[in-house]
């Protein structure tokens, strides 16, 4: 290893000047796809230099839009950043690709790393070696590399241990292998200079800096006359047209085709935000699936009055709800664009105060304020003054019994079959049964979790109304989605529901609604009832799912247990949780042996600071923090009993994948 490497690269100003030219020229024009090259002599004498590596990163609007590197032995300075920036400009694959337009809003930084080190003889001292701020690490562990810059672990706030976890992630191995021999880990340091890049793109080739200007006004009208003719035209199985020749098509981000009929409108909305799609050929499947919808829904195109279009593209990620400023955009041109767990909206008002869209956005939607809510700006083209659309489904009330979806598949459909089983996890001792607070048992097939969900409940006085918390998975329904079903069919008896107990518990805990969507692929508290069916006959059940809403957990069990308070009789509280939903198999039993400590501590915010420490699902154990919450609002959190908590793995594509599982009691 060159020695020269080991200390930092003395530049001087002009130096330190030529080096942000060279570089933001470079990256510019190779975005443009432009060739050009970085020479010895364009650093001012600096080019010789030798250096462990350079960084170029770019970000827009404060968020990462490509970065990429060049590191060896020892290479000359101009070498590395000119092969740093041709990257960071063109083979980032996990963004979309750089168009020449965003050069306007782009920053970027160039790190020059020097010092490499390999660290720690022994594995487990090598925290000590790290400090937070001043070192990189660089993980190798066979063809498994990860890298991160000194600046990663103060702005994701990491410790040293944090660091070198985040950075076998980075490497794709599992997130303790900096603690084993055959993992080499180094050392580095780095110097970070910045520009903005459009301030160093040659002014003579601004023009070619032009953002895209979208459909026009008269476009618009072409093309919703073209989708509302093409909307007949596949009802009626005629071919459609395929192409307007007269009109715009360019590349979008997002499409969204209103059809107006007789008595309600209905959208059908895509989204292309990694890969822009062009517009004529999305507009096409919206039309398919508008006339499939009349079909459905028995409709005739004399039905159908008139079709609106809102057309969005070039997006800007402004950060997430509680950060982004939208203070400078204008609404004009602009619409907001929320993202959150699948599910998004748009909002575009024009003239409008831009704070005051970004809050109709929200509160239409219910997405969460927090770091869950991703926002963008996009630019707009519309046929109505203001447009607002989303793919959040409104919540659906049903007065039928919610069917048994997960028989067959986590437990046993037959009943004879299910019986037997059941009755095999039970112990074959009398247990005594005592009231406790509230339990938390299982989310998971009987296979792997039904023993440990019969041993926990058998052990508690169950009451004639049980609440029932679990995790929702899928995004179909509103985040957190109480049951309105007034039964829960089962192979064999079904278990009722409470109507009227689902309907006020919503009406006391802001955070739910009644939604049987939320319900109609989650199998958490399905694989719970049959048991509760055989230990208490004639309760009554009302369940509910949850996704994201860390932030509101605190006000909704303080709801949760002032709403209790008033009822007659307090009734049984469970809550369905994973521990490390789906998480590395080596990490596992750490972090499931710490988020059981903090249960057994009756310390729910441990827990969750735990699961988010180790980039784990929040969702897992959210019902599990909630009750505890709930309990300590009622006085109830004051003994922990630990039942059991083990481990399912899944293999998938030769990939290993677990499951924790926990049964624990409370009083």
């Amino acid at each position: 290893m060159n020695k020269s490497m080991n200390v930092p690269p003395q530049l001087n100003e002009e130096q330190k000047t030529a080096l942000l030219e060279a570089a933001g020229r470079k990256v510019g024009l190779t975005i443009c796809r432009i060739e050009n090259e970085i020479e010895e002599q364009d650093l001012k004498g600096a080019g010789s230099v030798p250096v462990y590596g350079v960084f170029v990163t770019l970000k827009r609007f404060r968020q990462v839009r490509a970065q990429s590197g060049c590191m060896g032995d020892s290479i000359p300075l101009w070498e590395a950043l000119n092969t740093a920036a041709r990257r960071a400009a063109l083979e980032d694959l996990r963004f979309p690709p750089l168009e020449n337009h965003e050069i306007n809003d782009l920053q970027f930084e160039v790190w020059i790393l020097f010092s490499p080190e390999l660290i720690g003889s022994k594995p487990e001292e090598r925290p000590q070696y790290i400090e937070v701020g001043r070192h990189g690490l660089l993980v190798v562990r066979g063809e498994h590399r990860g890298l991160l810059l000194p600046d990663t672990a103060p702005e994701k706030k990491l410790d040293a241990r944090g660091f070198l976890e985040e950075a076998c992630r980075k490497a794709h191995i599992s997130a303790n292998s900096w603690l084993e021999a055959e993992t080499m880990v180094f050392r580095f340091q780095g110097m970070v200079f910045s520009g903005n890049l459009k301030e160093k793109f040659p002014q003579e080739l601004t023009h070619i800096l032009q953002p895209p200007k979208g459909p026009g006004q008269k476009d618009l009208a072409l093309l919703a006359d073209h989708c509302y003719r093409n909307i007949i035209k596949q009802f009626e199985n005629r071919i459609p047209d395929y192409y307007l020749p007269s009109a715009y098509d360019g590349k979008i981000s997002g499409a969204c085709l209103r059809v107006r009929l007789k008595s309600l409108s209905a959208d059908c909305a895509q989204l292309h935000l990694n890969h822009p799609q062009p517009l004529q050929a999305t507009l096409l499947g919206l039309s398919q699936n508008a006339s499939l919808a009349m079909r459905q829904n028995k409709l005739q195109p004399a039905d159908l009055q008139k079709t609106a279009l809102c057309i969005f593209w070039d997006p800007k990620n402004l950060g997430d709800a509680q950060t982004a400023d939208v203070s400078e955009l204008d609404t004009r041109r602009h619409g907001i664009l929320a993202l959150h767990f699948g599910k998004w909206i748009l909002g575009y008002a024009p003239g409008k105060d831009p704070q005051s869209i970004l809050e109709d956005v929200l509160k239409n939607s219910h997405f969460d304020r927090d770091e869950s809510t991703t926002i963008l700006s996009v630019q707009v083209a519309c046929t109505d003054i203001a447009f607002m659309t989303t793919t959040v489904q409104k919540p659906m009330v049903k007065d039928t019994p919610r069917p048994a979806i997960a028989a067959g598949a986590f437990y046993p459909a037959n009943v004879q079959e299910m019986e037997t089983m059941r009755s095999s996890f039970f112990s074959s001792e009398t247990i005594e049964k005592k009231a406790f607070s509230g339990a938390v048992i299982p989310h998971g097939g009987w296979p792997f979790a039904g023993k440990l969900i019969a041993q926990t409940l058998e052990q508690m006085e169950l009451g004639n109304r049980i609440l029932i918390f679990a995790p929702k998975y899928q995004a179909l329904g509103v985040d957190w989605g109480v049951c309105p079903n007034p039964r829960w069919n089962l192979p064999g008896r079904p278990m009722e529901g409470d109507v009227n107990l689902s309907r006020a518990m919503t009406e006391a805990v802001e955070s739910f609604q009644l939604d049987s969507l939320a319900h109609e692929r989650e199998y958490g508290i399905e694989v719970v009832l049959p048991f509760l069916s055989h230990l208490a006959p004639g309760a009554h059940v009302v369940g509910a799912v949850m996704q994201g809403g860390v932030r509101k957990l605190e006000t909704a069990a303080k709801q949760l247990a002032a709403w209790i308070q008033t009822l007659p009789q307090r009734p049984t509280l469970l809550a369905a949780s994973d521990l490390s939903l789906y998480a590395d198999p080596k990490q596992t039993p750490r972090l499931d042996e710490t988020i059981v400590e903090a249960m057994t501590a009756l310390d729910p915010e441990k827990m969750l600071a735990a699961v988010r420490e180790k980039k784990a699902p929040l969702t897992s154990v959210l019902p599990c923090a909630f009750l505890m919450l709930t309990l300590r609002e009622l006085g109830l959190l004051n003994r922990s009993h630990l039942v059991g908590h083990p481990q399912s793995v899944e293999s998938k594509n030769g990939v290993q994948r677990n499951v924790g599982f926990c049964g624990m009691l409370f009083e």
